[in-house]
């Protein structure tokens, strides 16, 4: 399964990058359990199959959570769901929201959390 679910998490980071601004993602005020990217719809949950929320703000650094859809297609997503529920973490990582280049710390959260994600399964 560990191979499968990297594939899926690429595609995530892949789709991720190319339709969000991250760093302004990332930046914007969020309420801790809050989802930061895509937007809740069932046919974002469907198309994109995980998504980025919001945890909590220590000082300046939010937390930032990768988790799997409930409406995920994909098999080794299903099953993944299964074993851990729909508000299992795939990944954590802190995003400094005072950071000089709002991107470039989005980009580095990003990697690491496709990093952890990718460990994690």
């Amino acid at each position: 399964m560990t191979r499968k679910m990297s594939k899926y998490i690429s595609n995530f980071f892949a789709k991720a990058n190319q339709n969000f601004n991250l760093g302004e993602r990332f930046k914007a005020p969020h309420n801790p359990g809050s989802r930061i990217l895509p937007s809740k719809t069932n046919k974002n949950d469907a198309d994109y199959q995980m998504r980025i929320d919001a945890g909590e703000m220590v000082g300046t650094r939010r937390n930032i959570v990768l988790q799997v859809n409930s409406q995920a297609k994909a098999t080794p997503l299903k099953e993944w769901i299964r074993k851990n529920k729909t508000h299992g973490k795939l990944a954590t990582a802190y995003f400094d929201t005072a950071a000089e280049d709002p991107q470039k710390e989005a980009a580095r959260v990003a990697e690491e959390l496709q990093r952890k994600a990718k460990e994690n399964v």
